[in-house]
This record gives C-alpha cells, sequence and structure tokens, in this order.
C-alpha cells in the first residue's frame, strides 16, 4: 500500500506505478586460507560463541592459534587407552566377612542367653487343680411333695443343695418374736463371743426397768431385769433367744448402738446385706406389728446366724438358767433334740400368728446335712402350731434325702496342673458321696491353692459335692516344673 495515498488530502490523486527490482544476491567475503598446520602454532579451541556476535573466541593452548571459521580441523590426536581398574585383594574382603560373621555369632549367643535367663527368671505359673470326674450328678425321679401348711408360708433349705421347696407365697408378714435372730446376730457380728466364754457383763439401766410394767400389762415374754443389774452377754443373748425376753430385746439395741432406733438401722442394713428384699424392722424385739419378713427370708438369715459358733451353742439350750441360782425357764423349742433339730426360735403375737425358724443336722451315708426351714403366720393361739409343722417338714426333708457315691476312697478324682504341661494326680481321702432328692441336679467341683512344691499325700484341696466336701491328698510328689519346660514354654 502507498503510504502517500493515505497521506490527508490526497485522497482523490492517482498513485505512480511502483518499479519492481530484480533480486540480487548480496556479495560473498572471500576466507583466507587456512595456513598448514604447525607445531610452532598455537591450536586454537572453539569455545561457545558469544550471542550476537557470530564469532569465537580464541583460548590458547599453546599449541596452535588461528581464529577458528570451520575449515581448519584440529590435529588427530591418538586413542586413549582405558586403564585396566585395580582389583582388590581378597584377604581384606575375607577378613571382613569373617569379622562380621563373629559379630552376628556373638549377637545370636547374647540373645539366646538373654532369652533363657529371661525364661529362667519368669515365674512358673501358679499351679491348678482340675476335677477329673463327672461334673454333676442328677438324681432321677420327682421332686418331693412335702407337707407344707394350709396356711401362711413355710420355706425348706438344705445347706449346699438349694431350696427344696415352699409354700404360701411372699407376702411378708408380721415376725414376731422371730426378730430377735436378726437381734442376735447384729449383736454377736459387733461384739463376738468366743465358745463357752460368757463374755463381759453389762449394766441394766434404770430406762430398761422402768419399762417393765407397760410391758407386763401388754403380757410380753419378759425377763424381768432390774435397774443396775448384771447380765453377762451369754446370759443376756440366752434370755433373748431362749425365753424370748423383750425387755433384754431393747436393752442389747441400747448397749450396741446407744439408741433403739440406731439400732434397728442397723438391723435394716444388714437384712440387705443378705438379701432380705422383702423384710423390714421397725423394733428389736418384732413386738411391733411393723416388723414384717417372708419365710424365705427368714431361712437366709437363719443360715448366715448358723454360722456364728455362739449363736448355735444359744439356741441349742432347752431352758434358760439364770446365773447365781434361780429356778430354769423352759424355752418353746419343744423340737430340740428330734428329727435333729440342733436349734431354733418361736415367736407368736396376735397379728403375726405362731412363727418358727428351725435348724436341723442330719447325716444322709456319712455326709453331714445341715437343712434351715421357717414357718409364718400359722393360725394358732400359741407358736406351738408353727413348731407342729415345722416337725411334719423336717420329717418329710429328711425322708426325701437319698445319696450315691461317685467315687470310692483313694480313688483319684483330681489333678494339679502346673500350668506347663505337667501334671498331678490327687487321690480322695474318703469316698465322694453327694446327697440330694429326686429331681435334683448336683454340681461336683474342686477347691484348694496348690503349692509349687509338696510331698506325696499331702493335702492340697477338697472335692465339693452339693454338701459334701472330701479332702484332697496328692496321689505322689509334686515339684516345679523342670528347667527344659521352663525354657520352652509360650506365651
Amino acid at each position: 500500500m502507498d503510504p502517500a495515498k493515505n497521506r490527508p488530502g490526497n485522497e482523490g490523486a492517482q498513485a505512480a506505478p511502483v518499479r519492481e527490482r530484480p533480486y540480487e544476491a548480496p556479495p560473498q567475503r572471500a576466507l583466507p586460507a587456512a595456513p598448514p598446520p604447525d607445531a610452532s602454532v598455537t591450536r586454537v579451541e572453539r569455545l561457545p560463541a558469544v550471542r550476537g556476535s557470530g564469532e569465537y573466541p580464541a583460548r590458547s593452548s599453546g599449541q596452535w592459534n588461528v581464529p577458528w571459521d570451520g575449515a581448519a580441523q584440529p590435529p588427530a590426536q591418538p586413542p586413549v587407552q582405558p586403564r585396566p581398574p585395580v582389583r582388590p585383594s581378597a584377604e581384606p574382603r575375607r577378613k571382613g566377612k569373617r569379622r562380621r560373621g563373629l559379630i552376628v555369632l556373638v549377637a545370636a549367643l547374647v540373645l539366646l542367653v538373654g532369652v533363657a535367663a529371661g525364661q529362667l527368671i519368669r515365674p512358673v505359673p501358679q499351679p491348678t487343680i482340675e476335677l477329673a470326674i463327672a461334673s454333676s450328678h442328677a438324681f432321677p425321679g420327682q421332686a418331693p411333695a412335702l407337707p407344707w401348711p394350709t396356711a401362711g408360708q413355710a420355706a425348706v433349705y438344705v445347706e449346699g443343695l438349694g431350696m427344696m421347696g415352699s409354700s404360701g407365697g411372699t407376702a411378708p408378714t408380721p415376725t414376731a418374736s422371730v426378730a430377735k435372730v436378726m437381734t442376735a446376730y447384729v449383736y454377736l457380728r459387733d461384739h463376738p463371743l468366743e465358745p463357752g466364754e460368757p463374755g463381759p457383763v453389762l449394766t441394766v439401766s434404770p430406762e430398761a426397768a422402768a419399762q417393765i410394767p407397760m410391758r407386763k400389762k401388754r403380757d410380753e415374754s419378759l425377763l424381768g431385769v432390774t435397774a443396775y443389774q448384771k447380765l453377762t452377754q451369754r446370759k443376756a443373748l440366752e434370755a433373748l433367744l431362749i425365753i424370748s425376753a423383750n425387755d433384754v430385746a431393747h436393752e442389747l439395741a441400747r448397749w450396741d448402738a446407744g439408741s433403739e432406733q440406731a439400732f434397728v438401722a442397723k438391723m435394716n442394713a444388714t437384712a440387705g446385706e443378705l438379701g432380705m428384699t422383702a423384710t423390714h424392722y421397725t423394733d428389736p424385739s418384732g413386738y411391733d406389728a411393723g416388723t414384717v419378713s417372708t419365710a424365705q427370708d427368714q431361712v437366709k438369715l437363719l443360715r448366715a446366724a448358723m454360722k456364728v459358733r455362739a449363736f448355735t451353742e444359744i439356741v441349742n439350750n432347752r431352758a434358760y438358767v439364770p446365773d447365781g441360782g434361780g429356778a430354769a425357764r423352759e424355752g418353746g423349742n419343744f423340737l430340740l433334740g428330734q428329727h435333729g433339730v440342733v436349734g431354733g426360735k418361736t415367736g407368736y403375737t396376735d397379728a403375726a400368728g405362731g412363727n418358727f425358724v428351725f435348724a436341723a443336722r442330719e447325716s444322709v451315708a456319712g455326709v453331714p446335712t445341715l437343712i434351715i426351714g421357717a414357718v409364718m403366720g400359722q393360725r394358732s393361739p400359741s407358736a406351738a402350731g408353727a413348731v407342729s409343722a415345722a416337725g411334719r417338714l423336717v420329717t418329710a426333708a429328711e425322708g426325701a434325702l437319698t445319696a450315691v457315691t461317685l467315687a470310692p476312697k483313694g480313688a483319684r478324682v483330681a489333678r494339679v496342673d502346673d500350668g506347663l504341661g505337667g501334671t498331678t494326680p490327687l487321690r480322695a481321702a474318703a469316698p465322694v458321696t453327694v446327697v440330694g432328692w429326686p429331681g435334683l441336679t448336683v454340681p461336683v467341683g474342686v477347691t484348694g491353692d496348690p503349692p509349687h512344691e509338696a510331698g506325696g499325700g499331702q493335702k492340697v484341696g477338697a472335692v465339693t459335692a452339693g454338701a459334701a466336701t472330701v479332702p484332697l491328698r496328692l496321689a505322689r510328689n509334686l515339684d516345679e516344673p523342670s528347667y527344659l519346660k521352663r525354657l520352652i514354654r509360650l506365651g
């Protein structure tokens, strides 16, 4: 495009024609001829061109020196022969391998010694006793039908076996003087009495003596205490449990806790500990109709009380004999000494009716068996109706008991396991006899904490079969696990 055409004011002018010239190549500059190679001429090494110059600077190497234009060639150089690699001597390598092998061997030996020492230092497992006979026995037949009373409640329990049966439901009913079992149990728990010992001497308070006229008017059973009278602990408990002395019950509560209310709180707390969920105490004697319980709860209480030696001694007396002379006074448990009955406690009020809790011991095939029972709410004019009903229950329960010998004396019935694969047999020191009744399944187990070492014949545990407990003796020496077993044990 013509620039004049666009010039202002020349819009209408006609452009002159432009003549084109043919293309002519620019003249080439002759390059000077390269001089012949001369050893005296310094060689120039071609370096990278300087940007924008088109020329390469020269660097002197001391052989020849001419501007490098691409025509001249550097003189041929002889090929460089590779230098053979220098092989290290094999001896240092062998020494290094031997050194490393020795280090590994020493480390392995140290590790093995440490592991072995750790295995030997570790304590061996605590030995345990395992049963080698059947873990239960089922008695064939139907459960016995006991002669339950037609009114009130009743329950029969066999120690080590469980509840043989019950009747009359579980509604709480007034306990009457059966409550004194809890009074004696709480007092003996806080003031233990050694077997046969009279215990400390206690002084009757004027308050207890002042209440005697009121209690006589209500026709309560009483010892008839006087102010500042002296009673040993044993005599006080005998008066409580044998002749059911209400005045002594309230005095024991004050001697123990300072007040009747505080003692009653302890009675209720103890009932909770024994699982007597349907029981509530409002007084220590049971005269108050607000003191209520059930036959099954009273069985739980008597089971606990019969484990207290002083309690069992006291309830096994027919009569109360005062210290310093005086007439003996008969208790209400006329079953004592019959049908194996070894203790009990009677109770009666108009609100409660006749109540009685009892314990009987019977030997069944040589196995001592304890029967605990309770009869509550009998509509009779005294506690005698409940005692008679209990006599029928005891007789029937004892007749329903039967026994089976699971293993004779000397039989291998268990073993000691040392925890590392070793066992030592245990022999029964007496026949393993299980007692029960038709329809009952009795578990068989073992108890004991065997030592790591013991001589043959030593007692190290017992086998339990319901009410029976048979000692276990080692059939041979009991030794600790060997060093080999301790070394190779896992875990």
